[in-house]
């Protein structure tokens, strides 16, 4: 009895080929992961911790009756909060590849209707220490999460970032430490 040996065309092998090419690029294209958000973004949120640290630290150094070494130590955070900003702003604008513009208030005074200088509001009372200890632990769990997803100098700037403000809140700023 003859056996039914199947004839494969060449163009019935092409064909396949095909088909199997096509259905692999189809799975493939179901398997990757969404896009990354742009670097620049990324940055924008430790970029305004930054700043709101500097400015939360700088405002608590003010407090009356604070002893030396803590106002010292608030100042030293600021100024380093605000070196972080300023390198942030730096990558966000390489990345980005235009200048960032720094935004600056400006003091208006307002006038009542009757042209007479209103009085300014009383400023806010300063914050206490406690206040700067959990705007950095937010700021330097905020930056360790963002080195898992980053690589290159950016991974090493959020990294020395979160090593810094947990090196401030830790040792700096602890309730009962050295400073404090």
């Amino acid at each position: 009895m003859p056996s039914a040996v199947p004839v494969i065309s060449r163009r019935g092998v092409l064909a396949g080929g095909a088909a199997l090419a096509v259905l692999g690029v189809g799975v493939s294209a179901c398997s990757q992961s969404p896009p990354k958000p742009p670097v620049a973004e990324e940055l924008l949120g430790p970029l305004d911790q930054a700043r709101r640290d500097s400015a939360v630290a700088s405002a608590a150094a003010t407090a009356i009756g604070l002893a030396p070494q803590v106002a010292a130590a608030l100042t030293v955070v600021a100024t380093q909060r605000g070196a972080h900003a300023r390198a942030l702003s730096t990558e966000i604008s390489r990345v980005a590849n235009k200048a960032t513009s720094s935004t600056s208030e400006t003091a208006g005074s307002s006038r009542s209707p009757t042209g007479v200088a209103a009085a300014p509001p009383p400023p806010p009372p300063p914050p206490p220490v406690s206040d700067v200890i959990d705007a950095l632990r937010a700021s330097a769990e905020s930056a360790s999460r963002l080195v898992a997803t980053s690589s290159g100098y950016r991974a090493g700037l959020l990294a020395s970032i979160a090593a810094s403000c947990t090196a401030s809140y830790t040792v700096a700023l602890v309730p009962g430490g050295p400073s404090i």
